[in-house]
């Protein structure tokens, strides 16, 4: 990952799903929320245990909050809201122990541990969504974004030569950036042949 040169430069936020190589970049990071909820429901499928279900409750309810208050025009919970937040999430972290020690299945029980675990040593990069309004809940968009290429590259004759693979990310790249602001996608790629780029 450090022979990538944007991931060298990158000077902000990062947010992966749990890819603790990638902490070494950037100057924060956030946790993918949509990938800790399929492990929360796995667990509760796999133990039977009541923390995972209310913990999954309690994300999709902040989520919720999070994007009311983003329509109301507001930037960031108020601190007694995002404290509460962050107090049921600790609360439901030492339920989740207590209800751990009961586990039969040894597989399961280790599982449940390992995110338990992981939850509690990551918290402030699941909660970072409550803190940061700039910070997205999940990375979905950008998985999206991603999928073009791979689908592209499973097609009969992928890319042939490596200079056709860039070309086609330049021009993905080009038009992602412009559909994500909300501009004229025709009139700034016309404005990029002429020399005039609005945004690059």
């Amino acid at each position: 990952m450090k022979n990538l040169p944007f991931l060298r430069e990158f000077t902000g936020v990062l947010v992966h799903d749990h890819e603790t190589a990638l902490y070494h970049f950037g100057t924060g990071h956030g946790e993918c929320n949509v990938h800790l909820l399929r492990y929360l429901k796995k667990n509760t499928e796999d133990t039977g245990h009541s923390w995972s279900g209310e913990m999954v409750s309690l994300l999709c309810s902040a989520n919720r909050e999070r994007n009311y208050q983003i329509a109301q025009g507001l930037g960031a919970f108020p601190a007694k809201e995002r404290a509460g937040f962050e107090e049921r999430y600790q609360e439901l972290i030492r339920k989740g122990r207590k209800q751990n020690v009961e586990t039969k299945h040894r597989y399961a029980k280790k599982e449940e541990q390992t995110l338990l675990n992981r939850m509690e040593k990551y918290r402030q990069n699941h909660l970072l969504f409550l803190n940061d309004f700039g910070v997205p809940f999940d990375n979905n968009m950008s998985e999206r974004d991603l999928r073009k290429a791979k689908n592209r590259q499973k097609m009969a004759g992928g890319f042939r030569k490596t200079s056709g693979n860039e070309m086609y990310c330049s021009i993905l790249s080009i038009i992602e950036t412009l559909k994500r602001r909300e501009m004229a996608i025709l009139e700034n790629i016309k404005r990029l042949f002429m020399g005039t780029p609005a945004i690059f």
